[in-house]
C-alpha cells in the first residue's frame, strides 16, 4: 500500500523542493499569525487556528518531506511567544506528527483528496478530528502544563480549546484547499463567484457582528444557510467550502468578541452554541453538494449508457397525449433534443405510409391487452429526407380505475443497418447459390439422416451422376464399400468431434469405372449444440496424386540406374538395421567405387561413362537378391548391404564382385576395363547406424586404394588412424600452401663433359609448423590423390619461372627442371596454364624443363603423345624421370618427343657392388644416346661412382657429391664458393 493516494503530477514543486518547502514554512506562520489574532482562550489559546487545516492539506497533496517546513515554522512561532527551546521543538513536532498520522490513516482507507464523494468526507472529518487535531491538541495542552503556563485545573479546558480551534482550521480551511482543482479557476474568474462571496460576507456580518442580533429571531440563522445551499446548487463544493470558510470565520470572530446572533456572557456556552452551528451548517452545505453530485454523476452514468447503447427511451402519456424522449430517440432522427416537441402527433407524423397500419394495430392490441408487449418494426422519416428503420418496444406502466391505459414507457433501436445486412443476405444467398452451381470444387450438404439434401454442378461431373441421382442418397450407406470404408472414419469423426475435419486421397471408383482419388473437408452443422447435418467439399487430387508418385520417384530413384539414391538408401537401410537387430543378424555394408573412372568421363565424354555405370549396374543386380539393398549414392560409386552369417561370407562376396567387374564392358563398340576398390564394414560391430557403417566402409575402401586397388579391405581400428593421419597432411597440405609452409629447393645438375652446372632441379619441400619436415614421398601421392596436386603443380611451376626470372636479371642463366605429375599433365588448363606462366615471368621456353615419369608413357599413350607434342613445339625441355623403374614399353620411347633420360638414383646407389647395375646403366645410356637422348644419372654421393658414370659415358650428374638442394639464395653463394672467378659460366641465352 502506498504511504500517500494517488495525486496529479507536480513536477514544478518536485523540481523546486527546497523553495516550496520555504513557502509553505512562510505560509504556514501567516496563518498562524492570523490565529492569534483571535483573542486568546485562558490566556494562551487561539478559537480558530487555520494553520491546522493548511498542514493537512500539505503533507495529503505534497508528501510527509513538507512535516519538517510545518515544524519549523511552529517552533519559530512558539520561540517568538517566548515559550522555552524544549517546549518549542516539542510543539514542533506534534504539530507535524498529528496531521502525518490522519494523512497515513487518509492512504489507509484510501481516501482521495478530492473529497468528492460522502464517504471521503466523512472519514476525512473522523480522522482529521479523531486523530490529527487531538494529538496536536493534548500534545500542546501538556507542553503548556510541562512549562507551568497552565494549572492542572485548566489543563483539560486548555486542550478542548485547542482542540476546537484545530478542528475549526480542518473543516473550514482544509477542505477548500484540498477540493480546488486547475478547473476551478474559471469559478475564480467569474464575477458570480465574488458577487455569492460578497453576499455571504454581508449576510455573516448581518447575522454574527450586530450588537443586538441575539434580541433578534433565531429565524436569521437560516439565512447564511439559505445563502449555501444556494452556492452548492449553483457553483459546486469547492465554492461551497469557501463560502463556509468565511461564513464560519466572521461567526467565530464575532462571538468571541460577545457580538452577534451567539453572543453569551459564558465564553464555554458561547463556545459550544457557534460550534455546533458550524457543524450543522457545514456537514449539511457538504451533504447537499454530494448528494447534487450524486444525482448529477447518476444521470451522466445514465445519458452516457443510453448514448453508448444507442437507444431511444420515451414516454408516452395517453390522456395528454404527448410523449417525452430520453436518448438517441430524437438524435437517431437527425434532431436536437426537444426538437420535436412533446405533442405525439409530431411523432406519428414521421411514420411511413406503408408501415402506419401495422405501427397502429400493433399499438392497439398491447393497449387493449392482447400482447403482453409492444413491439414493432416500422420506418421514421430523417430530418434529412432518408428513411431510417427503427424497432419500437414498450409496456403500459399506469392505467386509470377504469383499467384503461394511461401511460407507456419503451424504447426505439436503429435497425437500419441490421435491415441492409439482411437485404445484403438474401442477396448473398442468390449470388452463392449462383456460384456454387459454377465452381469446379464439389459441394454437397447432408442432413441429420446423412441423406444428401444438396448437390452443386461440380460434385455431378466430378461423380459422373446427375444431380437427381445424387440427391437423397445416404452418404453412409448408398455407395460403393471399398469407398466408404475409408470415407466413413472420417465422417464419423467429425459428426462426434463436432469439428471440421480434412480427408486426403481418398479412393473412389466411379459408376463409369474412372478411379479418382478425392480430397475435401467435412464440416459438420450444429443447432443448439448438437449435430444437424453436414456440409461436404470434394476435389478432384488424382493428376495431384500421379504427380506425387512421380516426385516421389524421382526424389528416391537414381534415374540413371533405376537402383535407390542416397535417400533412399537411407531409408531403407535405417530399416534393414532396425530388422536385423532386432532378429541379432549380421549384416555387411560393400562401398564399391570403381578405378579411374574419372579418366574415361574426362577422355571419352560423360555419355560414354553413363553408359558405362549402367552396366555396372546390371551386373550389381544379377548378384544382388532378394534380401540384400543395392543403391547409388553418386558417382561412380555404390552400395551393397547383405546379410552375412561369417566372414567367410563377407570375403566371398567380396570376391565375387571383384570378379563381376573382370570382364571387359562394351560400350559403343568400344571394350573398357574398369576395376572396382571396396570397402566393408561390419553390422554392428563397427557401427549401429548406417552413417557410421559408411563411414567405416569409406575409410576401408581408402586403405584398398592405396593398397594397389582392384581390390578389397575389410575395415580395422588402425585404418581410422592411418587415414586420420591422412586427412591431417591432407588437410595440412591446403592451408600450408596458403600459409607460406611450402619453399623450392635446388639442386645444381653438372655436364661431366666440360664440369659446368648447366642446369638445376626444383624440389618441394613443406615445412609443417607442428609435425616439422614432411617428406615428399609423403604427400606427393595424397596430393596426386585428392586432386590437389594440380593447384600444387601450378604453384611450383610459378615460383620456378619467377625464380628463374630473377636469375636471368642477374645474369645466370640456368635451365630450371620442374617435376609434372601425370595428374596434372592430364589437366585440361595444363596448356593455358604453362603458357600463361612464361609469358607473365618473361622466361624463354628452352630455359624450363618439365620432367615427366614413365606412368605418362602407359596411360593413354596417343593423347599423351599429341599433349608432349604441343609442349615440346613451344620450344620446352623434355625429360624422362626415375628411368627404369616403371613398366612402360621401351617401344614407346623413339614416338614420344624427349629430350633427356634421367637414371633412377636406385641403379647408381649400388654401380660400384653390383655389376647387374653397372649393366643396366650401360644399356639406359646406349639406349638413350641411340634415341638421340641426353642421360642424366640421380643420387651421385661418391666419387667413385662419379669416375664410373664417366666411363659409362653419362653426360650429366646431380646428387649430394655435388651439392645437395638447396633454397635459391644458398645455391647462389654455393655458386660463387665452387667458382672462384664468380658466377659460373654458362651455355648461351637460348634468345
Amino acid at each position: 500500500m502506498p504511504l500517500l493516494p494517488a495525486m496529479p503530477a507536480l513536477s514544478w514543486f518536485n523540481q523546486h523542493r527546497l523553495l516550496t518547502m520555504t513557502l509553505v514554512c512562510l505560509f504556514h506562520l501567516a496563518l498562524s499569525w492570523l490565529g492569534l489574532q483571535v483573542p486568546f482562550f485562558n490566556e494562551h489559546i487561539s478559537l480558530i487556528w487555520p494553520a491546522t487545516g493548511f498542514t493537512i492539506a500539505v503533507i495529503w497533496r505534497l508528501g510527509y518531506t513538507y512535516s519538517i517546513a510545518i515544524a519549523a515554522s511552529v517552533i519559530i512561532l512558539t520561540l517568538f511567544q517566548g515559550l522555552p527551546l524544549a517546549s518549542s521543538i516539542a510543539l514542533g513536532l506534534g504539530n507535524a506528527l498529528g496531521p502525518a498520522l490522519a494523512v497515513r490513516c487518509f492512504a489507509a482507507k484510501k481516501l482521495r483528496y478530492q473529497l468528492d464523494n460522502a464517504r471521503d468526507l466523512i472519514w476525512f472529518l473522523l480522522l482529521s478530528v479523531g486523530v490529527g487535531t487531538l494529538i496536536t491538541s493534548v500534545n500542546g495542552a501538556s507542553q503548556l502544563w510541562i512549562s507551568g503556563y497552565v494549572s492542572d485545573a485548566l489543563w483539560f479546558s486548555t486542550m478542548l480549546a485547542w482542540w476546537f480551534g484545530d478542528s475549526f482550521g480542518v473543516l473550514v480551511f482544509g477542505i477548500p484547499l484540498l477540493c480546488f482543482q486547475r478547473s476551478q479557476w474559471h469559478l475564480v474568474a467569474g464575477w458570480r463567484f465574488w458577487t455569492v462571496l460578497g453576499c455571504s460576507v454581508l449576510i455573516a456580518l448581518l447575522v454574527f457582528w450586530l450588537p443586538d442580533v441575539a434580541d433578534w429571531s433565531p429565524t436569521l440563522l437560516f439565512v447564511p444557510l439559505l445563502m449555501l445551499l444556494w452556492t452548492v446548487l449553483r457553483q459546486g463544493l469547492w465554492a461551497a467550502s469557501v463560502n463556509v470558510a468565511v461564513i464560519t470565520s466572521l461567526a467565530v470572530i464575532g462571538t468571541i468578541q460577545g457580538r452577534g446572533i451567539f453572543a453569551d456572557p459564558e465564553p464555554m456556552q458561547a463556545l459550544f452554541s457557534i460550534s455546533s452551528y458550524i457543524l450543522v451548517m457545514s456537514l449539511f452545505s457538504y451533504l447537499l453538494a454530494f448528494l447534487q453530485q450524486s444525482g448529477a454523476r447518476t444521470r451522466d452514468h445514465i445519458n452516457s449508457a443510453l448514448q453508448g447503447s444507442g437507444l431511444g427511451i420515451w414516454q408516452l402519456d395517453l390522456q395528454q397525449d404527448s410523449v417525452q424522449f430520453f436518448g438517441q430517440a430524437e438524435m437517431m432522427l437527425g434532431y436536437q433534443s426537444a426538437e420535436l416537441g412533446r405533442n405525439f402527433a409530431s411523432w406519428t407524423d414521421l411514420l411511413h405510409p406503408d408501415d402506419a397500419l401495422a405501427a397502429r394495430t400493433a399499438l392497439v392490441r398491447h393497449l387493449k391487452g392482447e400482447d403482453p408487449l409492444y413491439q414493432v418494426e416500422f420506418r421514421l422519416k430523417h430530418k434529412l429526407g432518408h428513411w431510417v428503420w427503427v424497432l419500437s418496444q414498450g409496456r403500459v406502466i399506469e392505467r386509470d380505475a377504469q383499467g384503461r391505459a394511461s401511460r407507456m414507457v419503451g424504447s426505439n433501436a436503429d435497425i437500419s443497418a441490421l435491415k441492409q445486412a439482411d437485404l445484403a443476405v438474401s442477396q448473398l444467398k442468390d449470388f452463392y447459390a449462383t456460384v456454387l452451381s459454377k465452381v469446379v470444387t464439389g459441394v454437397w450438404v447432408g442432413d441429420v439422416r446423412h441423406q444428401l439434401i444438396y448437390v452443386n454442378l461440380g460434385l455431378s461431373r466430378l461423380m459422373s451422376m446427375t444431380e437427381a441421382e445424387l440427391l437423397e442418397k445416404n452418404i453412409l450407406t448408398d455407395f460403393p464399400e471399398q469407398t466408404l470404408q475409408h470415407f466413413r472414419p472420417f465422417y464419423y469423426r467429425a459428426m462426434h468431434g463436432l469439428t471440421p475435419v480434412r480427408f486426403e486421397a481418398l479412393p473412389i471408383q466411379t459408376p463409369g469405372g474412372r478411379q479418382l482419388f478425392l480430397s475435401g473437408w467435412l464440416v459438420p452443422l450444429l443447432k443448439d449444440g448438437r449435430f444437424d447435418g453436414m456440409i461436404g467439399t470434394v476435389d478432384d487430387m488424382t493428376q495431384h496424386r500421379q504427380y506425387e508418385q512421380q516426385i516421389l520417384q524421382l526424389a528416391f530413384v537414381d534415374q540413371l540406374t533405376g537402383l535407390p539414391n542416397r535417400a533412399a538408401l537411407q531409408d531403407k537401410a535405417r530399416e534393414m538395421l532396425a530388422s536385423a537387430l532386432q532378429q541379432q543378424q549380421q549384416l555387411a555394408v560393400y562401398h564399391i567405387d570403381l578405378d579411374h573412372f574419372q579418366h574415361i568421363n574426362d577422355s571419352m565424354g560423360h555419355d560414354t561413362g553413363d553408359a558405362l555405370l549402367k552396366q555396372v549396374a546390371d551386373r550389381l543386380k544379377m548378384l544382388a537378391t532378394a534380401q540384400d539393398l543395392l543403391g547409388r549414392p553418386g558417382g561412380d560409386e555404390f552400395i551393397l548391404i547383405r546379410p552375412s552369417r561369417t566372414e567367410h561370407d563377407v570375403l566371398q562376396t567380396a570376391h565375387q564382385l571383384i570378379l563381376l567387374m573382370a570382364e571387359a564392358f562394351a560400350v559403343d563398340e568400344r571394350m573398357l576395363q574398369v576395376s572396382p576398390s571396396i570397402g566393408i564394414a561390419l553390422f554392428p560391430q563397427h557401427g549401429l547406424s548406417f552413417a557410421e557403417l559408411q563411414r567405416m566402409a569409406d575409410i576401408a575402401l581408402y586403405a584398398a586404394k592405396a593398397s594397389g586397388r582392384n581390390r578389397y579391405s575389410l575395415y580395422n581400428p588402425q585404418m581410422s588412424e592411418s587415414l586420420q593421419d591422412r586427412l591431417q597432411l591432407e588437410h595440412g597440405m591446403r592451408s600450408g600452401l596458403y600459409a607460406g609452409q611450402f619453399s623450392l629447393h635446388y639442386q645444381p645438375v653438372q655436364s661431366l663433359a666440360d664440369e659446368q652446372i648447366i642446369s638445376v632441379e626444383a624440389l618441394l619441400r613443406w615445412q609443417h609448423p607442428q609435425l616439422g619436415f614432411v617428406s615428399p614421398a609423403r604427400f606427393i601421392p595424397l596430393a596426386e590423390h585428392s586432386g590437389f596436386i594440380v593447384e600444387l603443380g601450378e604453384w611450383v611451376l610459378q615460383q620456378a619461372l619467377k625464380q628463374l626470372a630473377r636469375w636471368r636479371q642477374q645474369g645466370l642463366n640456368l635451365r630450371v627442371a620442374v617435376n609434372i605429375s601425370t595428374v596434372q599433365l592430364r589437366h585440361p588448363d595444363f596448356m593455358r596454364q604453362l603458357q600463361q606462366a612464361l609469358t607473365q615471368h618473361g622466361v624463354p621456353p628452352a630455359l624450363l624443363e618439365l620432367e615427366l615419369t614413365e606412368s605418362v608413357l602407359a596411360d593413354q599413350v596417343e593423347q599423351s603423345r599429341l599433349l608432349l607434342q604441343q609442349i615440346r613445339g613451344l620450344g620446352v625441355t623434355l625429360a624422362l624421370d626415375d628411368f627404369g623403374t616403371g613398366y612402360s614399353s621401351l617401344a614407346y620411347l623413339k614416338s614420344f618427343p624427349l629430350d633427356k633420360l634421367k637414371i633412377d638414383r636406385s641403379f647408381v646407389r649400388d654401380l660400384l657392388t653390383d655389376p647387374d647395375d653397372r649393366a643396366i646403366v650401360h644399356s639406359v645410356v646406349v639406349l638413350g644416346h641411340s634415341l638421340g637422348l641426353r642421360v642424366v644419372a640421380e643420387g651421385v654421393e661418391l666419387a667413385g661412382q662419379l669416375h664410373q658414370l664417366r666411363q659409362l659415358d653419362v653426360d650429366d650428374v646431380q646428387g649430394y657429391l655435388l651439392s645437395k638442394p638447396l633454397p635459391a639464395e644458398d645455391l647462389e653463394n654455393w655458386l660463387r664458393r665452387v667458382h672462384s672467378l664468380g658466377l659460373p659460366h654458362t651455355q648461351p641465352d637460348p634468345q
